[in-house]
């Protein structure tokens, strides 16, 4: 992971220059007034840069207090989610979204493609694990793990498969 940083530029102008600095967040208030001459309160900055997984959801007015919000919610995520965000923003609208469905998602961090996963749930299925080993040999994975990607919410990244509710 890298570090989640902005630059935030001072709207009014000091004697002609203007003022501006990177910022890891969360940001510290008190740091930031002295750092760039405005109180974070203020809509006397904005954001110029920014170095985040979320940047899609941050614009140039975006309040230091919304910002450590965003950078709350984005560590609050589990490790899993945070590794492979993008892809997973695809299915998502917001990362309020994600963070709200977090414990909905499966991770099957084992599985490399949709039989590995059809493989997984029916080893974990009681009525399955009835089944004779001599006829288990002969159940189509590849067949069940297609039927389970067509009827959910799947999608494949480098580290594993993720079920999406």
């Amino acid at each position: 992971m890298y570090e989640l940083r902005v630059q935030i530029e001072a709207v009014p102008t000091v004697e002609g220059d203007i003022l501006s600095a990177w910022f890891t967040l969360p940001i510290d208030e008190e740091l930031f007034s002295e750092r760039l001459g405005v109180d974070a309160e203020s809509n006397d900055y904005r954001i110029t840069e920014k170095e985040l997984p979320f940047a899609e959801e941050v614009d140039e007015d975006t309040t230091v207090d919304r910002l450590n919000d965003f950078y709350y919610t984005y560590e609050s995520l589990p490790a899993d989610l945070k590794e492979d965000y993008g892809e997973l923003m695809c299915h998502f609208t917001s990362l309020e979204e994600l963070h709200q469905h977090r414990h909905d998602i499966i991770h099957y961090s084992w599985c490399k493609n949709m039989a590995d996963v059809a493989k997984h749930l029916l080893d974990n299925d009681p009525a399955f694990a009835e089944i004779d080993e001599r006829l288990v040999r002969y159940f189509n994975f590849e067949a069940y793990g297609q039927y389970l990607d067509d009827n959910g919410k799947f999608i494949e990244t480098e580290h594993g498969i993720y079920e999406l509710p």
